[in-house]
C-alpha cells in the first residue's frame, strides 16, 4: 500500500510540473464586459467621448492590478524614424464605444487616439515579473474591428513587437491574436503608414512555478525506488 501511495504522490508532483498557469484577462474597452480601470494619475474626459480616460502625468502612465498581476502601461512618441530617442506622451483608455481600447493620443488631432506610424507612437507594458501574454484584441482607430470594411482613420496595420528591449517580430494587428509572448516588457510600435490600432484587451499568464514542484517530484521518485528495493530484499 505504501508503494501505491508513493506512486500517487509522484504522479501528483508530475501533474504540478505540467499544471497550467493562472490566466487573467485585462479589458480596456466597454461593450458590456467588466472594464479594468487604472489606479490614480487619471484625467477624465480627455478624448471625444466623455467616458475616455487619459494620463494626468504622461511620465507616469497608467498602473493596473488584478488577481496578483500588476503592470504599468505608457505611451511613447519617438523623435524620428530612427527610433533612437523617445518621450512619453498622452496615453488614452478609449472606453466607449465597444471597439476601442488603449492607444497613444495625438494631442494635435482629437480624432487620432490610436498608436500609429505617422506620429511614431508606441505603447509599452512593463510587468513586475515574467509573464506570458496572449489573446490580444486589436481595434482600428475609428472604433471598428481590424477586419471590418474601410476605416476612416486607416487600417490596423502592422507593428513591431519589442520584448525586453529587443525586436521580437513584425506582426499584423488582427481582431484576435492568439500567439503567446513571454517577457517582462512589451512594446508595440505601429509601422504601417496611415494606420494604427488600439489594444482592447489581452490575457496575462503567470509563469508556471516549476522550481517548487521539482523537489517534490524527485523526492517521490526517490522514495518509490527505495521502497521497491526494500520490497525485493524482503521477498528474497
Amino acid at each position: 500500500m505504501s508503494i501505491i501511495r508513493l506512486f500517487v504522490t509522484s504522479v501528483f508532483a508530475a501533474g504540478l510540473l505540467a499544471a497550467p498557469a493562472n490566466a487573467t484577462t485585462f479589458i480596456f474597452k466597454s461593450g458590456g464586459a467588466f472594464i479594468d480601470m487604472p489606479t490614480g494619475n487619471v484625467a477624465m474626459d480627455c478624448g471625444t467621448v466623455g467616458a475616455d480616460l487619459c494620463t494626468d502625468d504622461d511620465t507616469l502612465g497608467f498602473d493596473y492590478s488584478k488577481d496578483g498581476v500588476s503592470f504599468n502601461a505608457s505611451a511613447y512618441q519617438y523623435t524620428d524614424d530612427t527610433y533612437a530617442s523617445r518621450d512619453k506622451t498622452l496615453l488614452i483608455q478609449d472606453i466607449s464605444p465597444e471597439n476601442s481600447g488603449l492607444g497613444a493620443f495625438s494631442e494635435n488631432d482629437l480624432k487620432n487616439d490610436q498608436t500609429q506610424f505617422n506620429s511614431l507612437e508606441s505603447i509599452e507594458f512593463v510587468f513586475n515579473e515574467t509573464v506570458s501574454l496572449t489573446n490580444f484584441e486589436f481595434n482600428a482607430g475609428d472604433d471598428l474591428d481590424c477586419s471590418s470594411g474601410a476605416h476612416t482613420e486607416g487600417p490596423c496595420g502592422d507593428f513591431e513587437l519589442w520584448i525586453n528591449g529587443a525586436l521580437f517580430a513584425t506582426i499584423t494587428a488582427v481582431d484576435l491574436l492568439t500567439d503567446v509572448f513571454t517577457g517582462m516588457t512589451f512594446e508595440f510600435r505601429a509601422i504601417t503608414p496611415d494606420a494604427g490600432f488600439a489594444i482592447a484587451q489581452f490575457e496575462v499568464v503567470n509563469e508556471v512555478p516549476i522550481p517548487g514542484a521539482i523537489p517534490l517530484f524527485l523526492a517521490g521518485m526517490a522514495w518509490l525506488r527505495f521502497s521497491s528495493r526494500r520490497r525485493k530484499k524482503n521477498a528474497s
